[in-house]
C-alpha cells in the first residue's frame, strides 16, 4: 500500500512541474490525482469482480455477463473514452483536448436520483484546455507540461488496491494545508469534502 509520505512526494514531484507555469498549481494536482484515482479504482474493481466471477462459475463471463458486471460494480460511470489510459494515450498536441473532455464527460455521467450532478466542481475544477492569457494562441498549461505530468503520474496505482481511504483522505488535506500556507490560507479549487466523498464511496466497492 502507498503510504501517505510516498503520496505526498509524488505529488510535490509534479508540484515542482508546475511551479511558475500557473498560479493556482495545487487545483491542478488535486483535480488530476482524482481522475487517475476514479479510472485505476473502476478498472480494478472490474477485474475484481470478474475473478470472482471466475471463481464462483468456473469460466469466463460471456460479453453480455461482462457488461452487467461493469454497469452493476461501480459507485461511479465513466464513459467509454474517459479512462486514463485515453489521456496518457494520447499524442501530446490532442492530451489537453482529451483531458479536458474525460473530466467534463465523467463530471455529466455521475448525477444521482434528483439528477444533481455529484462530481461537478469535483473532478472537473481545471479547465485543461484553456487558452494562455496572452493571445499567443498556445495552451495556459501546454501540452509537454501536462505530457510530463501525465508520465509522472503514471507509475502510481491509486485503486483500492494500493491506496486506502485513510491514505488518500489524509494526503488531499495534507496537502491542501500545505498549499494553503504557501498561499497565506487561501483555498481554491477542489474541497477536502469533496476528495473524501469520493474517497469513501470508492471504498466500499
Amino acid at each position: 500500500m502507498i503510504t501517505k509520505q510516498a503520496l505526498g512526494s509524488t505529488l510535490f514531484g509534479m508540484a515542482d512541474i508546475l511551479r511558475d507555469k500557473v498560479e493556482d498549481y495545487k487545483a491542478y494536482i488535486l483535480s488530476l490525482l482524482f481522475f487517475k484515482r476514479l479510472s485505476d479504482n473502476y478498472e480494478w474493481e472490474t477485474e475484481n469482480e470478474i475473478k470472482e466471477f471466475v471463481k464462483r462459475e468456473g469460466r469466463q463471463p460471456t460479453e453480455a455477463e461482462r457488461r452487467i458486471i461493469v454497469a452493476q460494480k461501480h459507485d461511479f460511470k465513466i464513459p467509454e473514452g474517459c479512462f486514463w489510459k485515453d489521456v496518457r494515450d494520447a499524442s501530446p498536441d490532442k492530451k489537453n483536448e482529451k483531458l479536458n473532455k474525460a473530466v467534463n464527460e465523467i463530471a455529466d455521467a455521475n448525477v444521482d436520483r434528483q439528477g444533481k450532478a455529484v462530481l461537478k466542481g469535483v473532478i472537473n475544477t481545471v479547465h485543461w484546455n484553456e487558452q494562455a492569457p496572452d493571445g499567443s494562441g498556445s495552451k495556459k498549461i501546454s501540452p509537454q507540461v501536462l505530457t510530463s505530468l501525465v508520465s509522472y503520474l503514471d507509475a502510481v496505482d491509486l485503486s483500492n488496491k494500493n491506496a486506502s481511504f485513510d491514505v488518500l483522505g489524509d494526503a488531499y488535506e495534507y496537502l491542501i494545508k500545505r498549499f494553503a500556507d504557501e498561499n497565506k490560507g487561501e483555498t481554491r479549487g477542489m474541497k477536502p469534502i469533496g476528495a473524501r466523498m469520493y474517497a469513501k464511496n470508492s471504498s466500499t466497492s
